[in-house]
This record gives C-alpha cells, sequence and structure tokens, in this order.
C-alpha cells in the first residue's frame, strides 16, 4: 500500500519531532579524553540529507511497508531543494578530445526566438571550434499535429536516440512543461549526457531587454533507489517533484514516481548514487550555465561535449 502524502505524520513538523530527540548521555569529560583514560566518541554515520531531510530511514520502517515513492521528502523550498547539504560534485575524469556531437535541445515552444539564438550559433562553425555539429530539438513533435500522447514520445524517443546530449534550454515556464520533463527522461533512459542553459538574459526580440530567469527544470527531476524490502534487490527509478496538499489547505512538495517512465532505469556515471529510499535530484551534479553570462555563443560546444563525455558518449 502506497503512502499518503497528505497524512499528519509526514508533516515536517512531526517527522522532525521524532528526529530531533536526543538519546540520555553521560556528559563529556575533555580531560580524561585527551589523557587516554576514557575512549573517544565514535563518529556517527550522516545522513546524505542531513537530520532534516532524513525523513525514512528504513531501519526505522515497517519491513511490510517500505516508503518506496519517497513521498514527503521535498517539503522544502524551492530554490534549494537540499538546503546547503547538497554534496560535492562527483570527481571529474579529464575529458578527451573534442569530437564531433549532435545535440538534442529542448525547451518550451514560447522561447522559440531566444532558443534560435542558440540554435543557430549551434548549426554554423564557429571561429573557435571548426567542428561541424548537427542537433534535434522539440520542434520535432512542437510542428506536427500528433495523435496522442505516445505518438509524442516515439517522436522525441527518436529525436534523442542518436545524439549525445539534451540540452535544455531554460525560460521562464520550462520547468512546469510535461514533454521537456519527459525529454529530460530521456537523456537517463538512454545514457545521454544531460545540461542546462538559462536563455532568459538573452534580450527578449520585442522589449530589447533580458528577463527574470525561470526555474531550473532539472530541480524537479530526480533517480532515486528504490528498495521494496530487505531481501530485495535496489534498482533506480525516475521521480519527479510535484506540489501535493498538505492537508491544511495549502500545498507542500513531494517527490514520486515519474509516470510518464515507470521501469527501472541505470544510473547515470555522473549522477551520485542515492541511498536506498533516496533520490538525487538531477540539478544536483547536471551543470547548468547562462548563455549571455557564460558567452555561450563560444562555448555551448564545449558545454555539450563535455556532458557527453560525462555520460560516456
Amino acid at each position: 500500500m502506497a503512502d499518503n502524502p497528505s497524512d499528519p505524520k509526514y508533516s515536517m513538523g512531526g517527522l522532525l519531532g521524532m528526529l530531533t530527540t536526543q538519546p540520555a548521555q553521560e556528559p563529556d569529560n575533555p580531560l580524561a579524553r585527551a589523557l587516554g583514560l576514557i575512549p573517544a566518541k565514535p563518529s556517527l554515520p550522516v545522513s546524505p540529507l542531513g537530520a532534516a531531510g532524513d525523513l525514512f530511514p528504513y531501519a526505522t520502517m515497517p519491513r511490510t511497508n517500505p516508503p518506496n515513492n519517497l513521498t514527503g521528502l521535498a517539503s522544502v523550498d524551492l530554490f534549494q531543494p537540499f538546503g546547503s547539504l547538497a554534496p560535492p560534485r562527483l570527481p571529474v575524469a579529464p575529458l578527451k578530445a573534442p569530437v564531433k556531437r549532435k545535440a538534442f535541445f529542448s525547451f518550451h515552444y514560447d522561447d522559440i526566438m531566444r532558443v534560435n539564438v542558440v540554435r543557430n550559433a549551434w548549426k554554423i562553425d564557429h571561429p573557435d571550434n571548426a567542428l561541424m555539429r548537427s542537433f534535434q530539438d522539440s520542434s520535432l513533435w512542437e510542428s506536427r499535429k500528433l495523435e496522442g500522447d505516445e505518438a509524442v514520445k516515439r517522436l522525441i524517443r527518436e529525436g534523442v536516440e542518436y545524439t549525445s546530449a539534451v540540452c535544455v534550454l531554460i525560460g521562464t515556464d520550462t520547468w512546469v512543461r510535461r514533454w521537456v520533463r519527459y525529454e529530460i527522461a530521456r537523456a537517463i533512459v538512454d545514457g545521454r549526457g544531460l545540461l542546462g542553459v538559462h536563455l532568459n538574459s538573452i534580450r527578449h526580440h520585442h522589449t530589447k531587454t533580458a528577463h527574470t530567469r525561470g526555474y531550473n527544470p532539472l530541480d524537479f527531476m530526480a533517480v532515486g533507489k528504490v528498495q521494496e524490502d530487505i531481501w530485495t534487490q535496489a534498482r533506480y527509478c525516475l521521480f519527479e517533484k510535484q506540489a501535493w496538499p498538505n492537508g491544511i489547505g495549502g500545498y507542500r512538495w513531494a517527490w514520486n514516481r515519474y509516470s510518464d517512465y515507470t521501469s527501472s532505469v541505470t544510473l547515470p556515471p555522473w549522477l551520485a548514487d542515492p541511498a536506498a529510499g533516496y533520490v538525487t535530484p538531477l540539478s544536483q551534479y547536471a551543470t547548468v550555465y547562462d548563455y549571455i553570462a557564460d558567452d555561450g555563443h563560444k562555448n555551448i560546444g564545449s558545454w555539450i561535449d563535455k556532458a557527453a563525455q560525462g555520460a560516456g558518449r
């Protein structure tokens, strides 16, 4: 039976109350410890998310009803999904020499004018990069009349299939778009590189001004480790962050199984391995750039090449 995200026991107050109760212990004696008269205190293992994030330790949960949907894990701030406790980035292997790449550009069609700035820079030979480049992008299905969701998924699968990396071009509302999330999911499913590029620093073609950044869509997608019980092997699945009723008339963020792809996935080599019952948001390890501030016209080719190499492409 799945956990109910509205159950009061999963409120932050109830959970933190249980987690902050400390066991009784003898007072410390630093002098005796320094003289070796009493043993040093052993260091305790630390949850990947710290005490505030350690909401579902499997050791304290009934074996017959593990929290395999991770509901309630993300009742935290939108801009810092895991506060200041995000783990350090994984060690980066030395990059190989740049090679010819084919990229898939994922975006919200309302941002098409800014997207074209990026696509035009990618299509041409830049003086600093003599490699011929090509791309597929979201317009391959946006521009057609399709019969149902499966037709959209099929075109996205075909578009991503022969590319090295998925580059998410981030505008104001990109983070809420269903098919952008599916394109991100395909990067994980198909073992492609993944990166994001903010577009709103590019001057709008009408107002001639930059716009406020939109939320990073990679904050809302994650890979989680699911283990039904201690006797079964853990597997990796895709999760997305959604707003759920909090039981008192409002909403809270919660990680839930991604409904548009429910099969197991392989953990990408560039993503940290989460503990069983936890997720690793893609934004913690996939690099995100700003097209203007980071000089995307010159550098986007190297960004995509770096993401592709990180995925072993």
